[in-house]
């Protein structure tokens, strides 16, 4: 059973009344700000709304299943990115057209304070959203994948860890903890790794310059002995900041074929 918090609960601070603020201004400064024409020369790319127990919008989009520029197509199943701190939907979703692909619907939420959300930019709030979405998700298709940008990966982790039913996921670079912050560690992603992890690709690079080895070898760890498959990329950098286009589209084939159920590696 998803344990949910609602109402006002969900925008409360749990990790410091001025540092969690103060944190998340300076984590989301980087975050671009919201443009359409991102995304006006994609023919399959649709906005979608969400709309949280605590009756705020989360803006967002879908990029449909489609083989080719022709047309759509029924989707095998969804999967969800949930996004790096200094990402938004518009800027992203172009960048999961290979995921689109491979017959899936690909679904992009700018979290609430971000891009064009209400709310405020509370990490209480994020996992909580997420929570919801993915059971919603869940009752639209029969296959459900999950793909966590490092916030991402913590934030899918904890939704994870909160019982939410998911056939694959995929943790890119995920923090191991958030309680070096203030936070309560029950929202440490180590304390929220299912003891099957089977089902779970944890991808850390190597050469993060965001988050570094040390700030993620322990999650990776934990998540290989509960059964979960890792890649721990030499060359690999903070998640879409590979500087080597070969690098890149090696991660992205990566998470692909992992929640694809094609993965070869």
């Amino acid at each position: 059973m998803v344990n949910i918090s609602y109402a006002s609960e969900r925008e409360s601070t749990i990790c410091g009344w001025f540092k969690e603020r103060l944190y998340f201004q300076l984590w989301s400064s980087a975050a671009p700000h919201p443009d359409e024409s991102r995304i006006k020369s994609y023919k399959h790319i649709e906005k979608v709304k969400f709309t949280t127990s605590d009756n705020k919008k989360l803006n967002g989009y879908v990029h449909r299943a489609h083989r080719n520029e022709n047309g759509k197509i029924d989707a095998k199943g969804y999967i969800l990115v949930a996004l790096g701190n200094a990402m938004i939907a518009d800027q992203m979703i172009g960048e999961l057209k290979g995921f689109a692909k491979k017959e899936f619907d690909v679904y992009v939420y700018d979290y609430r304070g971000y891009g064009t959300s209400e709310g405020k930019r509370r990490i209480n709030a994020m996992i909580e959203d997420y929570k919801e979405i993915i059971p919603f998700l869940n009752e639209k298709y029969e296959i459900n994948m999950l793909y966590g940008i490092s916030l991402g990966a913590a934030i899918i982790s904890n939704a994870i860890g909160s019982g939410v039913h998911f056939d694959r996921a995929v943790l890119d670079s995920s923090p191991s903890r958030f309680s070096s912050y203030g936070c309560p560690e029950e929202i440490d992603p180590i304390n929220n790794l299912p003891e099957d992890s089977s089902n779970i690709l944890v991808i850390t690079g190597q050469i993060d310059g965001v988050l570094k080895p040390a700030m993620t070898s322990e999650f990776r760890l934990l998540a290989e002995r509960r059964g979960a498959t890792i890649f721990d990329g030499k060359e690999y950098a903070h998640p879409f900041m590979d500087r080597d286009p070969a690098i890149y589209q090696d991660r992205i084939k990566r998470v692909i074929d992992f929640l694809t159920g094609t993965d070869s590696y």
